[in-house]
């Protein structure tokens, strides 16, 4: 537990910053002319000459004209977007979207390598409730380099104009070399065979939308991750296992299409 908590807060700041970017980007603001016969219309100020005349664009499009001393009030209030189409989740009505993303994997505990590279890539089929299910593969450079095989699990939603989504990644990381056994003793100098492990890797997302059918995102998850090395002792006559876990913050920018 000691070693999730610290990973955890960067997540939460992350949530936080999302909600607070949210909240301030729904609305927007209206200018309110008050007319001295009392009628009062909202929408932009386009144009105004003080002293003399104001023009408005109101929010049903017209333009209108005002002289300065028919106008009793001028103010401006802020007001909620409308809310988005359901349909127009993030990948703009696309059934099938690819996502390829790149990142680093952050964290020290059992790995030499503080920071290993991670190169994402998975299909997904996006349902109408805003449920995605997909699989991938990718590339990661632990202290040896593994190829990940993953299901990938997201739901996608609106909040307040800011395409979200929740994730979850699983699978089996299976890797490409051998170590070498420098920290045994009585192993005859043989390499020690690494046979990978599962991993499981949630976590939070934003979407930004780009040109065309082409979006960006910005992910932030914890990946937990095992791996098992085996060695013949010839001093003990017999196979030895070494089991590792990872517990990291994954930090991915993919492209979507």
């Amino acid at each position: 537990m000691k070693t999730i908590s610290p990973l955890l807060k960067p997540i939460f700041l992350f949530v936080f910053v999302i909600l607070l970017t949210t909240q301030l980007s729904g609305q927007k603001r209206i200018d309110v002319v008050q007319l001295k016969n009392g009628n009062v219309l909202k929408g932009t100020i386009v144009r105004q000459v003080p002293g003399k005349f104001l023009e408005l664009k109101t929010l049903d499009k017209n333009f209108w004209k005002f002289d300065m001393e028919d106008i009793a009030e001028i103010r401006y209030e802020r007001t909620r977007l409308p809310k988005f189409k359901q349909d127009s989740l993030i990948i703009r009505d696309q059934i099938v979207f690819i996502d390829a993303k790149f990142g680093v994997l952050l964290g020290s505990n059992g790995n030499e390598n503080e920071a290993p590279f991670s190169l994402m890539c998975s299909a997904n089929y996006l349902f109408k409730n805003g449920l995605s299910l997909g699989g991938g593969i990718g590339l990661e450079t632990f202290e040896e380099t593994q190829i990940p095989l993953f299901t990938d699990i997201r739901y996608h939603h609106k909040i307040k104009g800011l395409n979200t989504y929740l994730f979850c990644q699983s699978g089996y990381s299976f890797a490409l070399e051998n170590r070498e056994n420098t920290n045994y003793y009585y192993n005859n100098g043989e390499e020690m065979d690494n046979k990978g492990a599962w991993l499981i890797n949630p976590g939070i997302g934003v979407v930004f939308s780009g040109k065309g059918s082409t979006s960006f995102s910005l992910g932030l998850g914890y990946r937990y991750q095992k791996n098992k090395l085996t060695w013949y002792n010839d001093y003990t006559d017999d196979k030895e296992i070494l089991r590792e876990e990872f517990n990291r913050m994954s930090i991915h920018f993919g492209i979507l299409f």
